[in-house]
């Protein structure tokens, strides 16, 4: 199975064990299980806790540790589940964590007989893992509870230390019932009391019996020793010991007495037409009148001066409430206890944020609120409108850009020198044919004979250049028109617009 499958195999069963995945038996934990069935000792050391986030290319079978191991746990008690399932459970504390982490690795950690100690089963939270604080901020301790297979049980040890952990209830419970269990947990404290070295039911009754006779008089009389103290009245029946007894008789007298006056006032004033009761009043001082005895009333002082109303009290001094879970979010007051475990809880998360988002970061979003009201923290400063980023340096193609330098158009207006090479072709429309005409006139004969002579001629018969009238200079022209508005060009790629700050401070 390559690095992919692993992976997916392992999200896929997130939650198994709170928020991690289920445990996945590592290579080296096979080799194990199967030297174990072999009849070697598979032995499990601890829990090694870690931070490290899996990568698209890590193969987990092949991992012979955590990637990042940050905490040991030690194991507080195991349970064979049998048919090769099996049950250990460690306990989380921040007692010795100095840094915080995120806690994202289980590691069951085990070894071969008194071989070295390799990762058996892996197991990981990825980004839904909790974060555990350093020991400067006390929490509850954890207890986690991980499944995973060992085969056959039969060569398996578990080192179990319970000298660091904390006893729960559910411990105490089973503790309890283990020894409520077990007809013989007394068996040592009734062998010293009794002083038998087999003590019986029948041996303990007759003992009980004997000392019985020592503390005790028997129901058929006896005499006392000692001196008696009397603290009730009810020993006037015997009339011994003359003043003993009208003293005793004279006090329960009058405590009877006094006992039924009480309850034939409270009686009157139950029954009596004109009782009345104490009325609701305000807070500060309030006389109301109470009928006791037969409709004869008597004036009663209530003081509430020192009382706050429900709503909307007035407090002064040191006054206290219980302190509400960190992660309340109701009307309950808010305690300092409540105030500084919440800072306790939430200050390393803005400590993390201030990193993500030191001096000089830039920060983008689709909505206007100034990240200094989102974070809590910074001075943050609205970019200028209409820039993009660009990475500084030298660019392959030989342009630096040092930082926070500027540059670009949003428009841009083409020079000659930025257009390309081009020519521009014309023609000019061919002429009609035409002749251009010469008379001569004759210089002897008639012109209609073989023997006149033109003007053009030579006597002697050779040939002469007669020259036309020149025609002025003159030009020909050829017009192309021009195309195009000469307006600046748009630079900018498709875009979308966003709020962008930079922090300052």
């Amino acid at each position: 199975m390559n690095s992919l499958q692993n992976r997916s195999t392992l999200l896929d069963k997130q939650y198994d064990t709170g928020q991690f995945s289920a445990c996945i038996v590592t290579n080296i934990g096979k080799e194990m299980i199967a030297k174990s069935q072999n009849g070697q000792t598979l032995t499990f050391t601890r829990v090694a806790l870690g931070d490290g986030l899996i990568d698209d290319d890590d193969d987990i079978l092949s991992f012979t540790k955590v990637k990042n191991e940050r905490l040991s746990a030690n194991i507080a008690k195991w349970v064979d589940k049998q048919n090769g399932q099996f049950q250990i459970q460690f306990r989380v504390s921040n007692q010795e964590v100095e840094i915080g982490f995120w806690q994202r690795e289980i590691g069951i950690m085990a070894k071969i007989d008194g071989g070295e100690e390799q990762l058996y089963a892996y197991a990981t939270s990825g980004n839904g893992a909790d974060f555990l604080y350093d020991k400067t901020t006390p929490i509850d301790e954890r207890i986690v509870n991980i499944d995973f297979v060992i085969g056959n049980a039969e060569n398996v040890q578990v080192i179990v230390n319970g000298s660091i952990i904390y006893a729960t209830i559910e411990d105490l419970e089973n503790a309890i019932d283990e020894h409520n269990a077990d007809e013989n947990a007394h068996d040592n404290l009734i062998k010293r009391l009794f002083g038998s070295a087999e003590a019986t039911l029948d041996s303990i009754k007759l003992k009980i019996k004997e000392w019985a006779k020592e503390v005790c008089l028997p129901l058929s009389g006896g005499t006392m020793k000692g001196n008696i103290n009397a603290n009730g009245y009810n020993i006037t029946a015997t009339k011994f010991i003359g003043n003993l007894q009208g003293k005793a008789d004279s006090a329960a007298n009058a405590d009877l007495a006094a006992k039924a006056t009480t309850a034939e006032n409270a009686n009157n004033a139950n029954n009596s037409s004109v009782a009345n009761k104490l009325g609701t009043s305000t807070v500060g001082s309030a006389t109301k009148p109470v009928y006791i005895n037969n409709g004869v009333a008597s004036a009663v002082s209530v003081d509430l001066s020192t009382l706050a109303p429900k709503a909307s009290p007035g407090l002064t001094g040191t006054p206290t409430a219980p302190t509400a879970n960190v992660d309340t979010n109701n009307t309950q007051i808010a305690t300092c206890g409540f105030v500084r475990n919440a800072i306790a809880k939430f200050a390393p998360m803005l400590d993390t944020m201030k990193k993500i988002y030191p001096v000089g970061s830039i920060y983008m979003s689709t909505v206007s609120t100034n990240p200094a009201t989102l974070f809590g923290f910074g001075t943050w400063e609205a970019m200028p409108a209409g820039r993009v980023l660009l990475a500084q340096g030298k660019s392959s193609w030989g342009t630096t850009y040092n930082a926070g330098s500027t540059g670009g158009e949003a428009t841009h207006q083409l020079t000659v020198g930025e257009i390309p090479s081009h020519n521009h072709t014309g023609s000019i429309n061919t002429a009609g044919e035409h002749t251009h005409s010469l008379t001569l006139k004759a210089l002897w004969g008639d012109g209609n004979g073989s023997g006149n002579g033109w003007a053009g001629d030579t006597r002697d018969g050779g040939s002469r250049t007669n020259t036309f009238s020149t025609v002025g200079n003159h030009t020909h022209t050829v017009t192309i028109n021009s195309t195009g508005s000469g307006q600046p060009h748009n630079n900018l790629q498709p875009y979308i617009s966003v709020y962008m700050w930079k922090r300052t401070v």
